[in-house]
């Protein structure tokens, strides 16, 4: 991977994009999964 000089003001807009919204919406979907698998196998009540 080639190293590319990127300003703060652009890194730290891409970081937040990635983190900040990956962070609040990765949870929601973990969650959701875990509770599918739990009807699933009928350990829900």
């Amino acid at each position: 991977m080639k190293y590319r000089p990127v300003g703060a003001a652009k890194l730290l807009q891409r970081n937040l994009l990635w983190y900040g919204v990956g962070g609040l919406i990765v949870p929601f979907i973990g969650i959701k999964a875990i509770d599918w698998l739990l009807v699933a196998f009928h350990l829900a009540a």
